[in-house]
């Protein structure tokens, strides 16, 4: 293992690591992996068991970058909470397991949550979904609120980059100070928080990821972190970007297993299709990861080749 005296000299070096060097990162965070989680992988597959749903419907009043509201088309629209309820009851009724409440978010980097709150909490109280809920920027008070629903797990991305929280989000108001205050109200209310962290978001460049993860080891030790990457998207203001780099990728999932050695790291459903899907995948399994949504079939075949002891759920990753 690297000494703990070495470790912050190490991180920041194999940033810029060239790629015929990072045997030696690789190794060790397939160490750590196989020591505390053995060889088990989880794969999920949500689909129609864990559907995504924006309360906002395709509106948000960022228009990030990245975003530009394109993926809030892809959830299930359902802005009127007893509308939310009702598909959450037949969600139950079909054998569901559970759903991504989230949406846009408005000028601050908040998802409108509070008018949703009290069917939060009846659709804990009368059935057995799993609730995942993306809550944006929260205080305090927030926190309590939605402590109180009995929701399963907050997602919160976190961005360690000034200037990309500026530029890419647009938030000029809001600080890395923020992102702290979120976790500690989230913590001190008890609700699970699974952090995500984006990989390339400053135009497809690392800036910031490595100051994502000691933010957040500054303030708690999550179960699990989702490692997610760009996916420069048409229509939006990124869409020339360049996709996240398949080993950039692997390298934030290998220096989250060495800052996290006992969380599972999950290399989540947001990232790059295409010629690049494998290459990221393969490189993630080396890197650590014990979660992968959607794995493509040749990286299915890879795990039982190598003797990894796979599982399946139909869910979100989070779960």
């Amino acid at each position: 293992m690297i000494p703990s005296s070495t470790l912050e000299t190490s991180l920041k070096s194999w940033f810029t690591t060239p790629r015929s060097e990072l045997d030696e990162l690789f190794k060790q965070a397939q160490h750590i992996t196989k020591q505390v989680f053995n060889r088990y992988i989880t794969i999920y597959n949500p689909g129609s068991y864990f559907p995504s749903i924006s309360i906002t419907g395709k509106h948000c009043q960022l228009n990030c970058q990245h975003c530009g509201g394109h993926f809030l088309h892809q959830m299930i629209s359902l802005t009127q909470p007893n509308d939310l309820l009702v598909f959450c009851q037949e969600l139950a009724q079909r054998n569901g397991v559970g759903c991504l409440i989230s949406g846009g978010c408005d000028s601050e980097g908040t998802v409108p949550l509070t008018p949703f709150l009290p069917t939060l909490k009846k659709i804990k109280q009368t059935s057995k979904l799993f609730l995942n809920v993306h809550t944006g920027f929260l205080n305090y008070s927030d926190a309590k609120l939605l402590a109180e629903t009995g929701i399963d797990c907050a997602s919160v991305d976190i961005v360690g980059d000034i200037t990309t929280l500026h530029e890419i989000y647009g938030l000029s108001k809001r600080s890395l100070e923020d992102y702290i205050m979120t976790l500690k109200a989230l913590q001190q209310y008890q609700i699970p928080v699974t952090p995500h962290i984006c990989v390339g978001l400053h135009y497809g460049q690392l800036k910031g990821e490595l100051a994502a993860l000691k933010l957040i080891k500054s303030i708690l030790q999550p179960q699990l972190i989702v490692i997610i990457a760009l996916m420069p998207t048409q229509g939006t203001s990124l869409a020339a970007s360049t996709p996240a780099n398949p080993l950039d990728v692997a390298k934030v999932c290998a220096l989250t297993r060495l800052l996290f050695p006992r969380s599972e790291v999950a290399l989540g459903c947001m990232r790059p299709r295409g010629a690049t899907r494998r290459e990221t995948e393969l490189l993630a399994i080396r890197a650590g990861v014990t979660r992968l949504v959607q794995p493509s079939k040749t990286t299915l075949e890879y795990l039982c080749k190598n003797n990894y002891k796979i599982q399946a759920k139909n869910a979100c990753c989070v779960m």
